[in-house]
């Protein structure tokens, strides 16, 4: 292939990247895990641009014989493409971070464990390193071949933070009710696994240009997952939003346990505003931000989904054989909420919460305002009123 085309296909690689890392920048400013994925994109913009450049300065290197009249072009060389496979190296490195820090959302954990996931990528760099100095005295054919040598190993160290990725996300998928978040760990476990084959099958042909538009379009896949993920969930608690419900119940409308009965619980926090204006919005949000910590507790090993459908307002959707397993259920969130860690932010302003509730079994379920204004006739604990200050 002339590089003329490969030039072509590597800038509309560099062009899909650049629009897919400019759309996300709010969020990189707020989650660490999407950070780092951006940083992963650029370093994916690094990498296409020092292969291609790589690759060209081989070629003309091998058509004109440069290096027999002008040393320094070898030294170049071997300097530029170490660095494109320290470039590759840290993308395997900072996909598992990225995975990492998405599935188990704990930056303590990640920053403690830091040295050990950096590991295989050191040896990585180092090796690049070594061989590059190889070559400042001996001629880039063969420098090149003694990084081809090379190039299996370093596959596999790239190979070691695919795995160690796949490892978490399946054991977090395996643990997860939600069928969402189960699927979407799931394919964050193996996605990269695409990008891993093609640098297998570019070794064996390396003529064709697969790594870059592939690293590209994957990621590009990535970010369209993840967009729809924020479209289905809410931002501050993580949860399922009202669209996400609504889904749900179509599905669920269509799957039903003919033997069970589908039931909606609707729980609205007592005297939000009065939290609002008494400690303001910061608090406000880590009330919502907790409360949704406690019902996703609750809600574990139930086989239930929880949604956030409004400002104040969650929902909990589930299969049962009685009403009164639904009231049992209720009964233990009232009583759960009120000896719960996340009482003692509070003092007197006790974090509480009203509970409606309706069979919709016999509702349509595209009619979600109806759903909620027959929740609203069965009221299992009504509002508190706002302790007097």
């Amino acid at each position: 292939m002339s590089y003329t085309g490969l030039i072509e296909i590597n800038i509309i690689c560099i062009a899909v990247l650049l629009i897919t890392l400019l759309q996300f920048r709010e969020s990189v400013l707020r989650h660490l895990e999407e950070r780092i994925l951006g940083f992963t994109i650029i370093d994916t913009i690094i990498y296409i641009v020092l292969n291609t450049a790589t690759k060209m300065l081989y070629s003309v290197h091998v058509e004109s014989a440069l290096y027999s009249s002008n040393p320094k072009i070898g030294v170049i060389y071997s300097l530029m493409y170490a660095l494109t496979l320290i470039s590759s190296i840290l993308l395997a490195q900072l996909w598992f971070s990225f995975i990492f820090l998405r599935i188990r959302k704990s930056i303590y954990t990640y920053k403690h464990l830091f040295p050990l996931f950096s590991t295989p990528s050191i040896i990585g760099v180092l090796i690049c390193i070594g061989v590059s100095v190889y070559g400042f005295t001996n001629d880039s054919h063969t420098t090149a071949l003694q990084f081809r040598r090379l190039l299996p190993f370093l596959i596999t160290l790239n190979f070691i933070y695919i795995i160690a990725t796949m490892v978490i996300g399946v054991q977090y998928a395996i643990t997860q009710k939600n069928t969402s978040n189960r699927k979407e760990a799931f394919y964050l476990s193996f996605i990269a696994f695409v990008p891993s084959i093609t640098c297998i099958i570019q070794y064996f042909i390396p003529e064709i240009p697969l790594i870059d538009p592939i690293f590209s379009l994957t990621l590009l896949h990535v970010y369209v997952t993840l967009l729809k993920f924020r479209i289905t969930s809410d931002p501050l608690t993580g949860v399922n939003n009202k669209m996400r419900l609504i889904d749900y119940l179509q599905f669920i409308s269509q799957h039903q346990d003919p033997g069970k009965r589908l039931f909606i619980l609707v729980m609205e926090i007592d005297y939000f505003k009065d939290i609002v204006r008494k400690f303001g919005y910061e608090m406000s949000d880590r009330v919502l931000a907790d409360l949704s910590s406690f019902f996703k507790r609750q809600c574990r090993e139930q086989k239930v989904f929880l949604a956030k459908t409004g400002d104040k307002q969650f929902a909990i959707v589930m299969e049962r054989d009685e009403v009164s397993e639904i009231e049992s259920f209720c009964q233990k969130l009232v009583r759960e909420c009120e000896r719960d860690s996340m009482q003692a932010d509070m003092n007197s302003w006790k974090i509480s919460f009203s509970i409606h509730y309706a069979e919709i079994s016999n509702i349509s379920s595209s009619n979600i305002s109806k759903i909620f204004a027959e929740a609203k006739k069965n009221c299992y604990k009504p509002e508190t009123q706002a302790p007097k200050e």
